[in-house]
């Protein structure tokens, strides 16, 4: 089984780097083919950026390989030094685990789900790291002879503009996709038509600003922003994907035009050209993106906001229930006395009085001391022991750790009346209530004795129960629980754990 095993991780790492390496060499191919047939020299997007930091962010240093070999084999193969073909891919490939470092340091989730992702992404994996690939790019040119002393600082700064544009448009998408995030989903005829137009209108109005007879001339550079209001539009209403489609389809389509020499960019100076589009893609990039991950964050909270709605409700529907359920088994004591023991009777009433009371005091509170809520205990038993008399033995005790413990009030309340339910056979029986606190968890027992065939097992969902176990799992910490056993020497035990606050 561990061969097994050990083959399909081998096999696993062979395709993710064989798909890495394929896709960054497909870029870098494809980008090679738009400068010879548009006669341009230099690009300010170079896409294997974002494919690299996008494949190290999810796949961590098993795709090395991927990334340094398209790379090398690029580079010598279009008859560059070999010392450079061999430095340039290694100093690209630091600077890209270098940005993941980074962006794990400050524990990114790759999938960009909220706004401070997507700035970690932005700053930490992409503008340092990026500037770093650019210098040891340069560097290893200079160290190559293939450019001046002169040149190095004009030669690093193109290479950082280049890894960094592409890094920013096409790591986010690949990070999505790679995640899932643009599985096809049923969601509705009209939400599907109306993705339809919105990248309907994406592409057109970039056309409109590149490739149209308009879009001539330093003139209209404001028309190249056109684009931009229907992009918030899709990060508002489509959320992180869509606004990282948006922004890739008419970046693409920007770079696509200035290429051909077209489009609101075009100039006779190079360096301004460079400047202005580079000025729109942070723009587009950096607005779309951001607002993209607000507006996902915000439906997030709104869907959680609902859920804790609905949860909420029906714990009241529960503590609804549960008090009007404690008050008769109170009353039901008293009432056994009336006829046999008035004096009894009426300290019980007094005594049901000031139960209220503290029932009241404490459902004011969300969390309340272990202690009120175990004094409250003591009077509910102290009802019942004038009902069962003689037949009922009960004793509650707590550390003083325990006791300034924090609860939810009347959570252990239902428990101890099970416990009376189950525990007092043919009017006898013994209930025993104990709280300590263990490292910083409280751990409570409700204890009682039980006829023989008693098993918790056989046990209905009560509703006393069923709160229990609701208000722990909305109240208290992760990992918080309550569990039901029979002990070897027949007892029926409750075991209440409640993890420390966090």
């Amino acid at each position: 089984m561990s061969n097994e095993k050990r083959s399909v991780s081998v096999a696993r790492i062979f395709w993710e780097n064989l798909t890495v390496a394929g896709l960054i060499a497909f870029s870098a191919y494809g980008l090679h083919a738009v400068l010879v047939s548009s006669h341009t020299i230099v690009s300010t997007v170079w896409p294997a950026g974002g494919i690299a930091l996008a494949a190290a962010l999810r796949f961590g240093w098993r795709v090395a390989p991927g990334i340094v070999a398209p790379i090398a084999a690029g580079s010598i193969g279009a008859a560059n030094p070999l010392l450079f073909g061999l430095l340039a891919p290694v100093g690209f490939a630091v600077s890209v685990y270098i940005g993941r470092w980074l962006c794990q340091w400050q524990k990114i989730d790759v999938n960009l789900a909220t706004t401070r992702d997507v700035l970690i992404l932005a700053g930490l994996g992409v503008a340092l790291p990026m500037w770093l690939a650019g210098s040891l790019i340069s560097s290893a040119m200079l160290i190559s002879g293939m450019i001046a002393k002169d040149n190095f600082l004009p030669v690093a700064w193109s290479y950082f503009v280049m890894n960094a544009t592409g890094s920013i448009i096409i790591a986010p998408v690949a990070l999505l996709f790679t995640g899932g995030h643009f599985c096809l989903r049923m969601q509705g005829f009209t939400s599907s038509v109306v993705g339809v137009f919105q990248l309907a209108l994406i592409l057109g109005t970039s056309w409109i600003s590149f490739f149209g007879k308009i879009a001539e001339g330093s003139s209209s550079q404001a028309l190249a922003y056109l684009p931009f209001p229907f992009v918030v539009w899709v990060a508002l209403s489509r959320g992180l994907g869509g606004s990282a489609l948006a922004v890739f389809f008419s970046i693409a389509m920007a770079l696509s035009a200035t290429s051909m020499g077209l489009g609101p960019f075009v100039s006779d100076n190079a360096l301004a050209s460079i400047w202005q589009i580079e000025v729109f893609i942070a723009i587009i990039t950096t607005s779309g993106l951001l607002i993209g991950a607000g507006s996902d964050a915000q439906r997030r909270e709104k869907a959680l906001q609902a859920v804790a709605a609905t949860r909420k409700a029906e714990l009241e529907r529960l503590k609804a229930q549960v008090n009007p359920h404690f008050l008769f088994n109170c009353l039901t004591a008293i009432h056994s006395l009336v006829r046999t023991d008035g004096k009894a009777a009426e300290e019980g009433l007094t005594s049901l009085s000031s139960l209220l009371r503290k029932s009241l005091d404490v459902a004011k509170h969300p969390l309340i001391p272990l202690g009120e809520e175990l004094e409250i205990i003591r009077d509910a038993l102290r009802l019942q022991k004038m009902r069962y008399e003689e037949g009922l033995e009960w004793s509650v005790a707590a550390g003083d750790e325990a006791e300034k413990f924090r609860v939810p009030p009347m959570l252990l309340q239902p428990l101890v009346e099970n416990a009376v339910k189950h525990g007092v056979s043919d009017g006898f029986g013994r209930v025993d209530v104990t709280a300590v606190a263990d490292r910083g968890d409280l751990l409570v027992k409700v204890r009682n004795t039980a006829p023989d065939g008693c098993d918790p097992a056989n046990w209905g969902e009560s509703v006393g129960l069923a709160s229990v176990r609701a208000r722990i799992e909305e109240a208290c910490p992760a990992g918080s629980e309550v569990r039901f056993s029979k002990t070897p020497d027949g007892w029926i035990q409750a075991l209440v754990w409640i993890k420390a606050m966090g």
